[in-house]
């Protein structure tokens, strides 16, 4: 749900006409039906040719400028699925089309949850390059990937048919710059039992919540040492059972694998009696996380409420134990950084999701990494605490390479001398703690030259996403300006 103000008068106009339109389509990871139906449509009115491989991409065939037949085909890649994440008692709901948009001085943003120009504005920045009469290029292939933001299924089973270009732009960068490598990644799934054991009749039942929290994308965001809901839930029931007898019943929380937990929830029992010993470990407990993240997560709310125990079942006392040591034992946040620019993270996981799923706890993690070994060796060591713990651990079939471009790219050098002539200022290049389709898409393609760029979009993954008005029209010339050159 928007309102047509937010986008009146932005440049350029095709670009924030169609970002305005995909806003309201509902394309959370594996459900990207929706969007790819409105592009084929949109493909269609345009004459332009397109197709679908076994794994859901789309490609669109957008034919070179009158007498540039000859000139070189240009790949330009963006996946289309986004992170759906609401605030709590919101009424943005992403993963069915309502986002409340609006604008503020240069900023689009969905103040209530993510808006999902990671990765839109690079879907509608190649449709309107394609609508456009004043640029001049060879063949354009617009290549739509699925399921960037879960299993890169898009990625891993793309069909090497699909393109024909020798260069790819990847348009998913989130920062302005230049992005020449990013991280690699792997995702654990571990699965545990749910609660069987009664819990004792005459015990007292409490929901706890962990809210407020700032979260972030778990890439990006991973080095501002936000606090994981997951882990202070778990942090604050292992301070209970060390001073109380508990039954733990429930417990979960997150949103994507990919997203730094902005809540979480437990439900636990305790006798009538520790009830005053409780609150004062709640209490206490809410107060050193508030002492100790006051400057990530200045709104963070402990809270708690006694609810019905009709029908409520725990874990046992063993199992308990077993379950958060095991929790506990899971690293989240920054574990290397990089030891040639050590103020670049190296190696990071993130514990994001905590959900029953077919009457099973899943416990489901992602580490990334610029290092191919280092990531094995995290996801080895959650394997191993997997099997102390007594748990099923999932490997992951699809893990992704971490990417390098190197220096002599002849696409690095036009990109370079597009930025310097346009802007009259140095490019910036970075390497991301973030993971790109470039490195898994350029093991379908050895020789492929790929960078990657985009416009300046914050808070990813997470309620409050936004994206600069200035930014995403420099993108959007800079992007003109090397298709330009390597068409001529």
């Amino acid at each position: 749900m928007i309102s047509k103000d937010p986008f009146i008068g932005l440049e350029p106009v095709v670009l924030w006409k169609h970002f305005a339109e995909i806003v309201s389509i509902p394309r959370p990871g594996g459900q990207e039906d929706a969007i790819k139906e409105w592009l084929a449509n949109w493909a269609d009115k345009n004459n332009f040719l397109h197709r679908r491989d076994n794994a859901g991409n789309i490609c669109i065939y957008v034919p070179a400028s009158k007498g540039l037949d000859n000139s070189r085909t240009i790949a330009l890649q963006t996946h289309l699925d986004m992170v759906c994440i609401s605030a709590e008692k919101s009424s943005s709901d992403p993963g069915s089309g309502k986002i409340d948009v609006i604008r503020d001085g240069d900023w689009i943003v969905a103040p209530e949850s993510t808006l999902g120009a990671d990765n839109g504005i690079g879907i509608t920045a190649v449709m309107a390059l394609a609508e456009s009469n004043d640029l001049l290029h060879g063949p354009l292939e617009l290549l739509f990937t699925v399921e960037e933001e879960t299993t890169f299924k898009g990625a891993i089973e793309l069909d090497p048919s699909m393109i024909m270009a020798d260069v790819m732009l990847n348009l998913d960068a989130e920062s302005g710059e230049l992005i020449i490598g990013s991280a690699g990644g792997i995702e654990s799934v571990i699965r545990w039992p749910v609660p069987t054991k009664p819990i004792p009749e005459d015990w007292t039942v409490f929901n706890i919540s962990l809210t407020g929290l700032c979260g972030g994308h778990s890439g990006i965001d991973i080095e501002k040492n936000r606090l994981n809901g997951i882990k202070g839930i778990v942090w604050l029931i292992q301070k209970i059972k060390d001073e109380v007898p508990i039954c733990l019943c429930e417990i979960s929380g997150g949103d994507a694998y990919n997203a730094i937990p902005i809540h979480s929830e437990t439900i636990i029992s305790i006798p009538p009696t520790e009830i005053h010993k409780f609150e004062e470990i709640i209490a206490s407990t809410s107060e050193d996380l508030a002492r100790q993240f006051s400057h990530t997560d200045p709104d963070l709310t402990l809270s708690k409420t006694i609810i019905d125990n009709l029908g409520i079942r725990c874990w046992s006392d063993e199992l308990c134990n077993r379950l958060v040591d095991l929790l506990s034992t899971i690293p989240s946040g920054v574990i290397a950084m990089e030891q040639t620019s050590p103020h670049l993270v190296e190696t990071s996981n993130n514990l994001g999701v905590l959900e029953v799923r077919d009457n099973t706890l899943g416990i489901v993690c992602f580490t990334r990494s610029s290092v191919w070994d280092a990531q094995e060796q995290v996801a080895a060591s959650i394997e191993s605490a997997s099997r102390l713990a007594g748990a099923e651990f999932i490997p992951d079939p699809n893990k992704t390479p971490p990417w390098r471009i190197p220096y002599h790219s002849s696409l690095l050098i036009i990109a370079q001398a597009s930025y310097r002539d346009l802007f009259q200022r140095e490019p910036p290049l970075a390497t991301i703690h973030g993971g790109l389709e470039c490195g898994t898409i350029q093991e379908h393609f050895p020789e492929l030259d790929v960078i990657s760029l985009g416009p300046v979009i914050q808070n990813a993954h997470k309620p409050g996403e936004r994206v600069s008005i200035s930014s995403t029209a420099e993108f959007y010339e800079l992007l003109s300006e090397i298709i330009k050159r390597l068409s001529s």
